[in-house]
């Protein structure tokens, strides 16, 4: 698994979504980063009272295919125009940690 960044990504949902959808339609995919098979980025929807964080797992032009209720927050509904973000966030820390563990890890293995 790959953990994908891009900067100032921020676009809003095309539509609203219900706390249970997950495909979901933004304004611009192309402000996130492109996936490949077992890429994932993370992105925070915002109402500007609520916040989601959700797990990417592909995007296919406007369109993201996401995990909800990531980092501890929970799946909710958001509305058309509400945002979305990618946020430094405590998972998407956490992944790059744990990613880069496995490769020292497998690296010292490696050199013996």
């Amino acid at each position: 698994m790959t953990i994908k960044f891009t900067n100032n990504a921020s676009t809003t949902l095309s539509a609203g979504i219900n706390d249970s959808v997950t495909s979901i339609g933004v304004a611009d995919g192309s402000v996130f980063p492109t996936l490949g098979t077992g890429d994932i980025t993370y992105v925070t929807f915002d109402d500007d009272t609520n916040t989601e964080v959700v797990k990417v797992t592909a995007r296919s032009g406007n369109t993201l295919t996401v995990v909800r209720a990531q980092d501890g927050t929970s799946a909710r509904s958001f509305s058309s125009g509400d945002k979305a973000e990618l946020r430094i966030t405590a998972a998407l820390v956490n992944e790059v940690i744990s990613d880069a563990d496995s490769t020292a890890t497998s690296l010292a293995l490696a050199l013996g």
